[in-house]
């Protein structure tokens, strides 16, 4: 019996048959090529989902001081805003500029320079903010808690972002694909 048990292990190491286990050094630098792929497809709709949402809370932010600012004060706020900056100031009951106002929440306008921006109102108009240059705000706060509102359309590479300034003060955000 032992011979034949001999001749069958020699029957299979000759068809190809055996034991060794383990990978090729080829099928782990595929599997590594495909965990690179996919995680750097994960990271970068990750930087853009993040990316949205600092936007959004950043003019929640912003908006929500600006309100809160004119109830406090009992003056109407106009914002302003053009490709490089945008900025907030006081106005009388003419609708003339008494003073400027600091937001602290007004910082990230500079990080979408590179992103053509456009604001619509309620009422259709359309301004793109690399060519506004006039003196009329864009949106007024009133002292009631309100304000005029409108829409900010953020042109992305891939996508826009529109968020909408609600009447009642209420910021909502969305994404607009190509």
């Amino acid at each position: 019996m032992a011979w034949r048990e001999a001749l069958e292990m020699t029957q299979i190491s000759e068809i190809g048959c055996n034991n060794n286990k383990g990978f090729t050094l080829i099928e782990i630098l595929v599997v590594i090529v495909v965990i690179g792929i996919a995680s750097s497809l994960i990271f970068l709709n990750l930087n853009s989902v993040v990316s949205i949402a600092k936007n959004q809370s950043t003019f929640t932010k912003s908006f929500s001081y600006l309100s809160e600012e004119s109830v406090i004060s009992g003056n109407i706020i106009g914002w302003h805003a053009n490709n490089e900056r945008q900025f907030f100031y006081f106005l009388d009951t003419s609708n003339n500029v008494v003073s400027e106002i600091k937001n602290p929440y007004s910082g990230n306008w500079q990080n979408l320079n590179n992103y053509k921006k456009t604001f619509q109102s309620f009422d259709g108009s359309e301004y793109d903010f690399g060519f506004y240059y006039d003196d009329k705000p864009l949106i007024l706060f009133y002292p009631s808690g309100e304000n005029s509102g409108g829409f900010i359309n953020i042109f992305f590479d891939q996508y826009i972002q529109k968020i909408e300034i609600n009447t009642n003060g209420k910021i909502t955000s969305q994404i607009i694909d190509y």
